[in-house]
């Protein structure tokens, strides 16, 4: 497994990023916009402020009834030029499917030629 500048705290993930400026370590919830970057001087004081950040958001959701918001739903927006759209729609009516299953398709191939891990995705 690659190293990677990322964090894993109940099934959200942080990016990790350091400062020389400030030779300090500063944390972002990726997905989650909402939620504040936090810091720390050390991994583990980065780890700490991640965590906390991220059991308050929870806490607070449980106090309000209100069912925590996913990091990554499955949805995002791709932006690509009118011509691809085309005849990406007009492969896809071709191929009896939809324009959705034939990205589907190619990021999975994507996923498949560049090693990339995907967990299961449930939690």
């Amino acid at each position: 497994m690659k190293p990677t500048n990322t964090m894993q705290h109940k099934n959200y993930t942080c990016q990790v990023l350091y400062s020389n400026v400030t030779d300090s370590l500063t944390g972002k919830v990726l997905g989650m916009n909402s939620l504040p970057a936090f810091s720390g001087k050390t991994v583990g004081e980065l780890r700490e402020a991640f965590h906390h950040v991220i059991d308050e958001y929870l806490l607070s959701c449980n106090e309000k009834g209100e069912t925590p918001a996913r990091a990554f739903t499955g949805n995002f927006t791709v932006r690509t030029t009118p011509a691809i759209h085309e005849a990406l729609t007009l492969h896809a009516v071709s191929q009896h499917t939809v324009l959705a299953q034939v990205m589907q398709s190619a990021i999975s191939e994507y996923i498949g030629n560049h090693d990339i891990h995907v967990g299961n995705g449930e939690g």
